[in-house]
């Protein structure tokens, strides 16, 4: 069983990770960081296929434009993950001044489901991001 609710004392991480993302799109935007002339993945130079994180800045920069169907081209799962972000920091910044914040109560059952969804998402991406050869 999973419950959202709104804790008093809660950390507000959604919050905090909007804020996080926010910065993150103000730099690629400004600093143009999905057009390096040079690789920065280190792990794709070392092994040829791409990380499970590739396309994630171009993702970010397409997101910042308003193309959506151009970032999840780039990287599903960052861009998802990037969408579901927003309302949950919105949502934590209205909860601030009643020094609550939104949390998300899970059964151990669901966990365990959770985790092996959030598994199955995160491979199922990376197959998406080598075949697409990003």
């Amino acid at each position: 069983m999973l419950s959202l609710r709104a804790r008093a004392g809660a950390l507000p991480l959604g919050a905090i990770f909007l804020g996080i993302g926010a910065a993150a799109a103000f730099a690629v935007a400004v600093l143009h960081l999905d057009r390096l002339p040079i690789l920065v993945c280190l792990f794709r130079a070392a092994t040829g296929i791409p990380c499970m994180t590739c396309g994630a800045t171009r993702a970010l920069a397409e997101l910042v434009t308003g193309d959506v169907a151009g970032a999840l081209a780039m990287n599903p799962l960052a861009t998802l993950g990037a969408l579901v972000l927003v309302p949950w920091g919105v949502g934590d910044l209205a909860l601030l001044s009643r020094g609550r914040a939104l949390e998300l109560d899970v059964a151990p059952g669901a966990a365990r489901v959770l985790r092996v969804l959030a598994v199955g998402a995160v491979m199922a991406n990376w197959a998406y991001l080598v075949a697409a050869g990003r």
